[in-house]
């Protein structure tokens, strides 16, 4: 039968384990302090040591066993979306577009060909926002969130169909319409 043996999983570089609490919940907090919750099933044993969570089987049954190998293959992909968080790139094409970030880090300033200066504010929570000249990276852990904050600032000023001006993602192709000349 199965013994009780433990298994090693090592904390992702994105993100750490805050507790395990007596709920038999596992707390993680992401690289932007978002706290993630994760239930733990019964037959199951977490322990917390440094940067490792060790995982462990309670009891010899094989219904525990199968559970405890489904629970172990869920709870590493589960802790691999923090390692590698979701990250998209706008570029913003067109003479006389400029993208910064405020001072405060907290509003996204852009001037995109219109009278007034556009703000966005930034949802500094759960986002991670970069400037690069005319490219803007957002990263988060949230995939949905990165991506709606995305289609936000993409709305702002699509690309045009003719010229090509406006934000582009990174690899999009860019299918431009001929002028009609006269």
């Amino acid at each position: 039968m199965f013994t009780n043996n433990k298994i090693e999983l090592i904390s992702q570089p994105n993100c750490s384990f805050v507790s395990i609490g007596n709920s038999k919940l596992l707390v993680v907090e992401t690289l932007t302090s978002q706290k993630k919750y994760l239930q733990i099933p019964d037959c199951i044993c977490l322990e917390k040591k440094d940067k490792f969570l060790l995982v462990s089987l309670l009891n010899n049954r094989p219904e525990s066993f199968l559970i405890y190998e489904k629970y172990l293959n869920f709870l590493k992909r589960w802790l691999k979306t923090f390692e590698n968080p979701f990250k998209k790139r706008l570029i913003l094409k067109g003479l006389g577009l400029k993208i910064n970030i405020s001072e405060n880090l907290k509003f996204l300033e852009m001037k995109l060909g219109f009278s007034h200066l556009l703000k966005v504010k930034i949802p500094s929570k759960f986002l991670k926002i970069s400037v690069n000249k005319n490219i803007l990276i957002v990263e988060g852990s949230d995939a949905t969130k990165v991506g709606n904050f995305v289609e936000l600032v993409r709305n702002l000023k699509f690309p045009d169909s003719y010229k090509g001006k406006g934000f582009w993602y990174k690899n999009e192709p860019r299918i431009l319409k001929e002028i009609k000349k006269t």
